[in-house]
């Protein structure tokens, strides 16, 4: 009797466990990936091939096209400065991400989102340390940064399609 008890509750919650999406964006980490990370973990944190980009106001970036993830640094800041992605497979918690609707994100967050404007429109909502530029009636990107600079990363970072 124990062992068919054993079986059975092993059977029925075993497809429960394996059903339950990972949480790969949160307002600490997007796909294992925190603000402050060396280089060296941010980079064993991505998926090769790596590509390394120097770009203008002292950043570098790494991008891991197959993952759809940059990592940006800049100089002066300690480590991971912001992180980007377009990956529609990265989630938040209330399973918004790239590629989702606006209409989807607003139902999650509602008022907790902060509008972005640029000329009189919104382009991006922040909720805490996260960003999510909009591309027409879609999130674009999600990002994870602090302050004006990290939003302007995110609206020049790549969008999802």
């Amino acid at each position: 009797m124990r062992i068919a008890l054993v079986f059975v509750l092993a059977f029925c919650i075993a497809p429960l466990a394996s059903a339950q999406k990972a949480i790969d964006i949160t307002p600490s980490y997007i796909a294992g990936i925190h603000l402050g990370m060396s280089q060296a973990q941010a980079r064993s944190a991505m998926t090769r091939p790596i590509r390394i980009d120097r770009l203008e106001d002292g950043y570098m970036r790494l991008v891991s096209s197959k993952q759809k993830l940059e990592s940006y640094f800049r100089t002066g800041t300690k480590g991971v400065a912001v992180v980007t992605t377009w990956n529609r497979q990265l989630q938040t918690d209330e399973q918004v991400g790239p590629c989702s609707t606006v209409t989807a994100l607003k139902n999650a967050y509602g008022s907790r989102l902060v509008p972005f404007k640029e000329g009189g429109k919104t382009v991006a909502y922040r909720l805490a340390n996260l960003i999510f530029t909009l591309n027409g009636s879609r999130v674009g990107t999600v990002a994870l940064g602090h302050g004006t600079q990290a939003m302007y990363v995110a609206l020049s970072a790549t969008q999802c399609a």
